[in-house]
């Protein structure tokens, strides 16, 4: 008779995964969540800062980003229409009263005071190229923060839930070949690191001030608190004898040394990165990486190869670098275009611009396209590039090699789906106008506008559910939190036997031990990353 520990093992191998569609569609409850979050803010004062405290506000801010997100995934799984639709029906009440609110309001005010309404959506700002700073060339994205938390919520269940009968096992981590959520989600969490190193670049390149050797030197520094979980981890996951997937990454290897190296080879290749744009060095990686493994034995040695070197035992690990380094340069390209208060010209194939050439640039009528724009772009070419090659190949996706056509399904997903949050910012929340001018004096259409514009005004933290905004002051320390927490669950309790209403209980308070633990940080101003 197997032992509990084998038991678990099992239960998380041989695993098939599922399809692209379905992932889509159970995590498209992620962008739902911000939308009806965003629709509640407009139609009531719920999320006011005056109400935001309350505990109504934050039971509802709970269950919108929290509970639903563990609900997709376990027993709402196969079911998903039913949970749009309980989301949505509360809203009805919330607009009725809005509406006759403002059918009141529009008996008593007057036609200018409904003029000014019917344009509170719009935020403009007006940026003097000559004055702007690099602070202020880099804002606060509000929807990039949401998809970033949401993410962290979403693998935190994961991590949890995968060990629960009632987590489907087509989300869980596939063997070899497929596609499942739990794939997606170590992809995503590198496409997004990716993405927010940029700005350390973008920032440097604007004020002329990027050296290579620093660079490289700070990195190391950055990457060592995560290669340092990673050891922790090791240490406490041999020494407590925890059930492990070997082929997941290798004996000693886990996910938060791959972490640790990306920032480090985006430094040393920097240069390279710089002179032919981190788009195409991400695909002449990857198309270098899948001859390696179609044509020179990377997938024998990977699939049956011998673990009696340290290569050999952590190949999964260590190859699928050059997988994952791709995904964070797509991450760092998409950066690149979306990072910025203005869109940089030919910011697709290109790290940032010093302001002396976007003065240059914008002189010459040179504005680039917008960043939403730029976003949709991206998702289209990752869309068509995953379709096509999905369909011609002779070989699916591997999370575990991190094979060419898992580096494109993860950042078509990623674009697609910050498209998705930067939509539904722009209709529900509005948009930003901005007026560009390169000098003081300039003629500007409307004299009444000032010249200079506080940008934190207008892009702040109030348009971040505050869970949300708690998770992302502190993403790794949760992360963290999460992952012993997982562990120490695990070691106390028989997750494989448990019923659907244990189940449930059990991931319900292990979310709202970590929603807790980020609202207190937060709360209290600490910031521990």
């Amino acid at each position: 008779m197997s032992s509990l520990k084998e038991r678990k093992t099992d239960f998380v191998s041989d695993l098939v995964g599922g399809t692209t569609a379905d992932i889509y569609i159970v995590t498209s409850i992620s962008a739902l969540s911000y939308l009806v979050w965003c629709i509640v803010k407009k139609k009531s004062s719920l999320f006011d800062n005056g109400n935001n405290n309350s505990l109504v506000s934050t039971v509802i801010d709970f269950l919108l980003n929290w509970n639903n997100l563990l609900f997709s995934t376990t027993v709402y799984a196969n079911n998903i229409p039913l949970l749009i639709v309980l989301n949505f029906i509360p809203l009805i009440p919330v607009i009725l009263m809005s509406s006759k609110s403002s059918s009141s309001n529009d008996q008593k005010k007057s036609n200018k005071t409904n003029k000014n309404d019917s344009n509170k959506l719009v935020r403009r700002a007006v940026i003097n190229l000559n004055t702007l700073t690099s602070k202020v060339f880099l804002p606060f994205k509000t929807y990039i923060t949401v998809y970033r938390a949401q993410m962290m919520v979403i693998t935190c269940v994961c991590i949890m839930a995968v060990d629960f009968n009632i987590f489907p096992r087509r989300f869980g981590k596939v063997e070899t070949w497929g596609t499942s959520l739990m794939d997606l989600g170590v992809g995503s969490f590198v496409f997004s690191m990716g993405l927010i190193s940029a700005r350390s670049y973008i920032r440097q390149i604007f004020d002329s001030k990027f050296n290579y050797t620093r660079t490289i030197i700070k990195s190391f520094q950055n990457s060592l608190p995560i290669f340092i979980l990673g050891l922790i981890r090791y240490i406490s996951v041999k020494s407590v004898d925890y059930h492990e997937h070997v082929t997941e990454y290798g004996k000693h290897w886990n996910f938060f040394f791959t972490l640790a190296c990306l920032p480090i080879l985006n430094a040393i290749f920097a240069p390279i990165i710089f002179k032919i744009s981190p788009l195409i060095t991400g695909i002449l990686i990857s198309v270098f990486y899948e001859y390696y493994l179609i044509n020179k034995g990377g997938l024998e040695f990977i699939i049956v190869g011998e673990r009696d070197t340290f290569f050999g035992a952590n190949r999964e690990g260590i190859l699928s670098l050059c997988g994952y380094f791709p995904i964070f340069l797509n991450g760092f390209t998409l950066g690149s275009c979306i990072l910025t208060i203005i869109p940089i010209p030919g910011s697709i194939f290109k790290i940032g611009i010093s302001k002396e050439n976007l003065i240059k640039s914008y002189n010459k009528g040179k504005r680039g396209i917008s960043q939403l724009k730029l976003t949709f772009i991206l998702s289209i070419f990752f869309q068509l590039s995953y379709y096509i090659i999905d369909t011609c190949y002779v070989y699916s996706v591997s999370r575990r090699m991190a094979n060419l056509l898992y580096v494109i399904w993860v950042s078509a997903y990623n674009c697609t789906f910050l498209f998705l949050y930067g939509l539904i910012e722009k209709v529900i929340c509005g948009n930003i106008e901005i007026t560009i001018i390169t000098d003081t004096n300039d003629d500007n259409d409307d004299d009444k506008v000032e010249v200079e514009t506080n940008i934190e005004e207008l892009v702040s933290q109030e348009y971040v559910p505050k869970s949300l905004s708690a998770i992302n002051l502190n993403s790794l320390t949760l992360f963290l939190v999460a992952n012993l927490l997982t562990g120490l669950i695990n070691l106390t309790t028989n997750t494989l036997d448990a019923g659907p209403i244990t189940s449930m209980g059990e991931l319900v308070l292990y979310e709202v031990v970590l929603a807790v633990l980020s609202l207190v940080l937060y709360d209290n101003g600490i910031v521990l990353r």
